[in-house]
């Protein structure tokens, strides 16, 4: 037996025996099927919506405790180090190992040649930077010892005193290198969480089937329909997925929703429609995830748009590699068009890349094709297999750094106001070029002031000081006027810089100290922020080249190591780690000489590091081998390798800037290796070739 609640006369009425009050009916119940067909289709994309918010909170949630449980993980293996390493004694006379760690810290302890390889881990592994899994390198190797190994010192070769390297491993390689345990360790310390899951997706489950307009009635829920006399409340668009009490609750037509609860007069009879079941969790708290009920005023032809959910935070910053990988991914490097070709001198770098970048059909999406011009206006011959660039977008991001656009200190640089560079749209240009370089594999700036960075990033920056007027005579002027003790001796300092604040808009009388004080911050504002305004409005429209200024906005604390931290010098360990050695068979002559090879390599990055082998410094090794004078924030296409030069008429390095290869002469003694690799190094004229 069917249920419905319009009553259907037995027989069809005469066309002639209808009246215009059941034609009016028959209109108002056909919009109230209508209104009944767009909720449930609103009501369908609500539900969607409540079900993948759901679920992307069931994801953060695993995430933090799958990382809280790792961490717990790392502190525990910490703490069982220390107490083992407790029940060894060091010994008096031994090995005499030194330990460096990645942040440059050094230690040193004895060991005996047959005590556990574990004893050394223990001890290298005590620090409270220590990963749950690490390895340890001999300069003289080129396999590092990960801490999971057994045997003893003696079995991994460790028989003579020496420094080794030492490699903490991230979560994340952990869980790459060991997928199967890493996935045994999720299991058990995220089994809770599952559970939870579970529990939260059933629940979840039942209230949106609960909640359904197209769900079958069960006779137990009609038996509880309010009539017609009975006062509704507004339905819910979402039920909390706690205990459910259940109500029922009629569809309204669009005229009257907002009206009966309020007033509490008695619906219509053919306002007691299809009822529509609604779980409403009794006295819950709001949530940011509760839609809110949906009122539909007399004057309102359509529903208003449901609350949108607040943006979902990560739970841990992006790293500034994924972004730029997210970023060169867009870059078509298979496609290099005419107009992408940079034909530069070295020794006018910006010219030739402001001639190109200009180009109407340049593509910053697309591949680059540089070409090096020598003095004599002849191409070098290099083929751009990525050397090139890396050379060329290096030398682009030191011409940016000394251009005319920008003034102040070197690593605290302002955008500087020059009308021919405004007129010309160079700083639009330059932001490209920025914006180019760090996609392409180039490196960062490393030299923007913080108000500077703050203004691209759309932040509020600090009130500026009087020490950041770039221009010498007037911060001397403004400083004049902050130091006065009277008002008189102010107002004689402001006559005195009368014409320069007379072009800032900043020149009148003073009557009180405070009025000294705003004087000089309104002074020092324009002239940093304001006479540049439409400077930086052109540089920030060039940043949004390659979605770049998009980015760094979205992730203002990634890119801020980028763009205003300094540097970070090169260190040996950095290139030691840097380049994967290609040896000769293992037991071979030549294998004997390439270790002693790699042995006057690695001593030779540590003299320069030290400052012993001037005027050779390690970001020039790197140029010379890659292009770049520091490893890409990007990172290399694949890892620089080191090969060996047997041949004895090659007595200097050689290089592939295009395959990352490094070549290492062969000495029989460590002075003729560094003697031949230092004038290599420093006489190269191009692409690595001494």
């Amino acid at each position: 037996m069917s249920r419905s609640l319009f009553t259907e006369p037995s027989t069809a009425p005469d066309v002639q025996d209808i009246s215009p009050e059941a034609e009016s009916t028959n209109s108002q119940h056909l919009g109230v099927e209508q209104t009944l067909l767009d909720w449930r289709s609103l009501r369908s994309q609500q539900d969607k919506e409540y079900e993948e918010s759901l679920l992307a909170d069931q994801e953060n949630e695993r995430r933090r405790q799958c990382y809280k449980a790792w961490e717990e993980r790392r502190i525990k293996a910490i703490e069982e180090r220390q107490q083992r390493l407790a029940q060894y004694k060091e010994p008096s006379s031994g090995l005499l190992l030194k330990f460096k760690y990645p942040n440059g810290f050094i230690r040193k302890r004895t060991f005996n040649v047959s005590d556990p390889i574990q004893v050394l881990f223990d001890f290298v592994g005590q620090d409270e930077m220590a990963s749950e899994i690490f390895s340890v390198q001999q300069a003289t190797s080129s396999i590092p010892i990960e801490s999971t190994s057994s045997g003893s010192l003696m079995d991994h070769d460790i028989t003579t005193s020496a420094t080794l390297y030492v490699l903490w491993i991230s979560t994340l390689d952990i869980q790459e290198r060991c997928p199967v345990q890493a996935n045994g360790m999720l299991e058990q310390s995220l089994s809770s969480v599952l559970s939870l899951q579970t529990l939260l997706s059933d629940q979840a489950l039942t209230s949106l089937s609960a909640q359904s307009p197209l769900a079958p009635t069960s006779p137990q829920v009609l038996s509880t329909m309010p009539n017609s006399s009975e006062t509704s409340t507004l339905f819910s668009s979402q039920a909390p997925v706690s205990q459910p009490s259940t109500q029922i609750q009629p569809i309204l037509p669009s005229s009257e929703v907002s009206l009966v609860a309020a007033s509490g007069q008695p619906l219509s009879p053919h306002y007691n429609l299809t009822p529509h079941v609604m779980t409403i969790e009794e006295q819950a708290p709001a949530s940011p995830f509760t839609e809110q009920p949906i009122i539909i005023l007399e004057d309102q032809e359509e529903p208003p748009e449901s609350p949108q959910h607040p943006p979902e935070l990560p739970f841990y910053e992006t790293d500034l590699q994924t972004i730029l990988t997210k970023l060169y991914s867009k870059v078509d490097m298979t496609f290099c068009p005419t107009s992408n070709q940079i034909n530069v001198c070295r020794d006018r770098i910006l010219e030739c890349s402001l001639h190109a970048f200009r180009r109407r059909r340049f593509d910053p999406a697309a591949k680059l094709d540089v070409i090096f011009v020598d003095e004599e206006g002849s191409a070098e011959g290099a083929v751009d297999e990525g050397g090139p660039t890396r050379e060329y977008l290096r030398l682009l991001m030191r011409a940016i750094h000394q251009s005319n656009v920008f003034e102040g200190h070197e690593n605290d640089r302002h955008l500087a106001l020059d009308t021919s560079a405004l007129e010309s749209k160079m700083y639009n240009c330059i932001g490209k070029m920025i914006s180019v370089c760090l996609v392409h594999g180039g490196i960062g700036p490393h030299f923007f002031s913080q108000r500077l960075y703050d203004h691209i990033c759309g932040t509020l920056s600090q009130p500026t000081l009087v020490e950041e007027v770039v221009n010498h005579s007037f911060r001397e002027q403004l400083i004049k006027i902050q130091d006065a003790n009277t008002v008189v001796e102010a107002n004689e300092a402001i006559m005195q810089a009368a014409d320069t604040l007379s072009i800032v808009g900043a020149l009148r009388r003073v009557t009180t100290l405070e009025e000294r004080d705003s004087l000089v911050q309104s002074a020092a504002d324009f002239f940093a922020n304001g006479r540049v305004c439409t400077a930086l409005q052109q540089f920030v429209e060039g940043l949004k080249t390659l979605n770049v200024l998009d980015e760094i906005q979205k992730n203002p604390a990634v890119f801020h190591e980028l763009f205003v931290c300094e540097e970070k010098p090169l260190s040996a360990r950095d290139l030691c780690t840097l380049f994967q050695v290609c040896f000769s068979v293992q037991g071979s002559n030549k294998r004997r000489i390439e270790n002693q090879t790699i042995c006057y390599w690695r001593d030779w990055l540590v003299d320069i590091e030290v400052g012993e082998c001037s005027p050779v410094t390690l970001e020039m090794i790197l140029e010379f081998a890659s292009g770049a004078s520091t490893v890409p924030p990007l990172g290399f296409p694949h890892r620089p390798q080191i090969e060996f030069l047997h041949e004895a008429n090659k007595v200097f390095p050689e290089a592939n800037t295009c395959l990352i290869v490094l070549r290492l002469p062969v000495h029989s003694d460590y002075e003729s290796f560094t003697k031949y690799m230092k004038e290599g190094v420093l006489q190269s004229p191009t692409f690595g070739v001494a």
